[in-house]
């Protein structure tokens, strides 16, 4: 069979997958009580297997960066999209070392986390504020997303450390064999609710995420969000990756709500 047939054969095996999946997410989103688990998950045993390859090597790894390049879909009036670009650089140093340095079309911004305090610094409006943090990346991740604050590919990296990135997960199936920027991938696609996404592995002993597609269902013009990441496990770290020097004429302004940040619960 050609590779071609082949990923006919197994899209059409995923369109059948996910709509018996679809079928009593429908019945539990409009009849079944809150609370309550709608079906069991269906994940093909091939899929499963990558990410726990993926999940089993990243949990090994101490510090590493991704250069990424990001697109985000924004409906506005008429339903009609537009695209917005985002160039994201990571560094991370396990477990309580990060910095993100983010540049886009709707804005830049970097976060700088020593363990202690987290920085965030917005060079279009000559500002920053700095607060209290707790001493892990996971613990910061899960107030972060709590707050409402967003940081490029956080949220997902850290769902694979913790082997929860299927928790919501009702159908996933691997299509086959990609190519992402001259690396060999496996290509998986997933649905939940009413969020499909697609990840894409590389292959070979650095089983590494290297791209992810989100596509929002039930929304004018179905919006997607979309990410390639480049990854270097082997970064230059000096002593001033983890430290913030505000620049000239930059001003420090209150964080909104330190407590959401410094004293939820971990």
């Amino acid at each position: 069979m050609s590779k071609s047939a082949h990923r006919s054969v197994v899209a059409h095996l995923l369109s059948a997958l996910l709509l018996l999946v679809a079928a009593p997410l429908t019945a539990q989103e409009t009849a079944q009580p809150a609370g309550t688990v709608a079906s069991a998950q269906v994940i093909s045993p091939e899929a499963q297997a990558v990410l726990d390859r993926m999940t089993a090597f990243l949990k090994t790894q101490k510090s590493f960066s991704i250069d990424s390049q990001s697109t985000r879909d924004e409906v506005v009036a008429f339903g009609y999209k537009l695209q917005n670009n985002e160039h994201a650089t990571l560094t991370a140093q396990l477990t309580n070392k990060l910095r993100v340095d983010v540049s886009g079309d709707e804005r830049d911004r970097l976060f700088i986390y020593d363990g202690a305090t987290l920085t965030m610094y917005s060079p279009d409006d000559e500002a920053y504020t700095k607060v209290k943090a707790p001493d892990t990346i996971g613990k910061l991740v899960d107030r972060l997303l709590g707050a409402g604050i967003e940081m490029p590919l956080i949220d997902m990296l850290y769902q694979i450390h913790q082997g929860s990135l299927t928790e919501a997960v009702r159908g996933g199936v691997l299509v086959g064999d990609s190519n992402i920027d001259g690396s060999d991938c496996d290509h998986l696609a997933f649905r939940q609710g009413n969020v499909d996404w697609q990840l894409w592995v590389e292959q070979g002993d650095k089983p590494l995420p290297r791209k992810l597609l989100v596509t929002t269902r039930y929304e004018v013009g179905d919006p997607q969000y979309q990410v390639t990441m480049r990854w270097n496990l082997k970064p230059k770290i000096d002593a001033s990756t983890f430290v913030f020097t505000p620049p000239k004429g930059a001003h420090e302004i209150p964080f909104v709500d330190p407590a959401a940040i410094a004293d939820a619960a971990p």
